[in-house]
Order: structure tokens, then sequence, then C-alpha cells
């Protein structure tokens, strides 16, 4: 009787958990494109440091309040290396397009050449979103197949709680 308790418990939280798991959008397809976005001029703050500091969760929030001005402005960022721990140094640019900023800001202007990225577009729950490696390796994976330019640089565009793109850009 036990086990057939116990084998039931355990069919139920699989189907549970899977259930949930496509609630939040887990098994949403990662839909990938090659788009010409042009040249893609961003404003904002350069982090280098550990991930625990003060300073990175100012630059955040400094981009966060100018974002707020102007609800049609994406947040942006480009890790150019992430920790593997909170005591390794990561670097991190955060912004929005320039054309939302202000030249009097003091903000940190970096200009990318995209005419020919690719972009993945991922809907999902935070949680269930696939990792930064995973997305990495499709977008590397699709520019080598339609004969683009490797990926060098990409950039995590915010669209809302559950969508984000990944710009990628190569030279």
């Amino acid at each position: 009787m036990k086990k057939k308790t116990i084998g039931s418990l355990l069919v139920f939280l699989i189907l549970g958990g899977m259930l949930l798991f496509y609630i939040l959008g887990g098994f949403n397809p990662i839909e990938i494109e090659a788009e010409n976005l042009g040249e893609i001029d961003l404003s904002g703050v350069h982090f280098r440091g550990r991930p625990q500091d003060e300073a990175l969760r100012e630059a955040f929030q400094k981009i966060e309040d100018l974002k707020k001005l102007y609800p049609e402005a994406r947040l942006h960022t480009i890790y150019y290396s992430e920790p593997a721990g909170k005591m390794d140094t990561m670097e991190v640019f955060v912004g929005l397009e320039s054309k939302w900023v202000k030249k009097e800001e003091g903000l940190q202007m970096i200009s990318l050449q995209a005419q020919k990225a690719v972009v993945a577009t991922i809907t999902a729950h935070r949680f269930v979103m696939p990792g930064p490696m995973k997305v990495k390796a499709r977008l590397e994976a699709f520019a080598k197949d339609q004969e683009l330019p490797k990926p060098e640089i990409f950039v995590d565009q915010i669209i809302g709680p559950n969508e984000v793109k990944v710009i990628a850009v190569g030279n």
C-alpha cells in the first residue's frame, strides 16, 4: 500500500512540476532570426567589480530611474565577463538607447554596428528562461548556419518581465 501511495505521489509531483514549467513558458522555443538593426547607440554606466558591490546596484538604479522618464525605452545590458561566484570580478554595461538620454546625463556611450545581427527572442518567466550559455550557443550556431559573422558581443534587451531579446553582434 505504501509503495502505491509513494508512487502515485511521485507521479503527481512530476506531472505538477511539468505543468508549472509549461505555464511559466519553460517549453517556449527560443525564436532566432537575422536582422539589420543598423547602428545601436547606447548610453549608460560601465561597471567592473564584484556582484555585491554597491556601485553595481547604483548603476542599475541610475538607469532604471532614467527609464522611468521614458516608458518606451528598454534596458540594455552587455556582460563582458560574468562572475562564477560572489567574489569573482564581473564587467557589465547597463544602459538605454541614446535617443532617450540627454547628453548632459554624464553617461558613457557605446555604438555597435548591427547590420548583420542575430536576434533571439525569449518569452518565459525568469525562473524558467534558458541560461545565457544555451542562448549564446544557439545564436552562434544560427550565425554559422546563415554564414553571418561570429557573434562577439551579446546585448540583452529587456522588453518586459517575461520577454528578453538577445542581440548578437559580430565583426
